[in-house]
């Protein structure tokens, strides 16, 4: 997927974008501290995505889910990070089980970025998504420097839909979206603008 609007991006700002994203080491939020994900991860992440109410309809998921094919996720994410175009972030509750996975596309050439991600199925009624989504936006409006968000839903997944309407998306019509299968899921596509991160700090460039 790339986003519908393409905004003009300079060479120069693409690649801070790509830099600051390669920089990504942890993202501070409210429910705790997400990292990135490392092949070690595998086996705790393969026993939360199995759980299909935790798992559901997420499009970017590598099914079958199996410890071959969450490992293989794993190490594409990593050449991802180091390219500065994608991140794959998982979050530890204080027992050390992983309760929430993010996973990160950035398009630098265009200022923008898709998320999505799981989170454990007894926080799921806690309004902990919704604080998550809202901190995600902030930190790649204020931190990376990203200046447009899509996002894509199910059109079944009615929960997915209010949240971003709430968030303030704006909904765009349709947009097919291809699993790592190859497979492709027909969804509803929504975007979120924001500031470069010079505007955001009062900084100039």
């Amino acid at each position: 997927m790339k986003p519908k609007t393409k905004l003009d991006v300079t060479k120069a700002e693409a690649d801070q974008i790509r830099m600051r994203v390669r920089a990504v080491r942890t993202i501070d939020g409210d429910n705790g501290s997400s990292r990135l994900a490392v092949i070690e991860d595998a086996a705790a992440m393969l026993q939360l995505l199995s759980d299909e109410r935790v798992s559901g309809d997420v499009y970017t998921l590598p099914r079958p889910f199996s410890l071959g094919s969450i490992r293989a996720w794993i190490i594409d994410h990593q050449k991802q990070a180091k390219d500065g175009v994608g991140l794959l972030m998982v979050t530890d509750d204080d027992a050390g089980q992983i309760i929430t996975i993010t996973d990160f596309q950035f398009w630098p050439e265009y200022a923008a970025c898709e998320f999505g991600g799981v989170i454990a199925a007894h926080l799921q009624s806690r309004s902990v998504g919704t604080k998550g989504i809202a901190h995600l936006c902030d930190w790649v409006f204020q931190v990376l420097g990203v200046r447009l968000i899509a996002m894509t839903a199910s059109p079944e997944n009615v929960r997915s839909h209010k949240l971003l309407d709430k968030l303030g998306f704006i909904r765009m019509g349709e947009m097919d979206s291809v699993r790592p299968d190859g497979s492709v899921r027909k969804s509803l596509y929504w975007e979120l603008m924001g500031r470069s991160l010079h505007e955001n700090i009062g900084e100039r460039p």
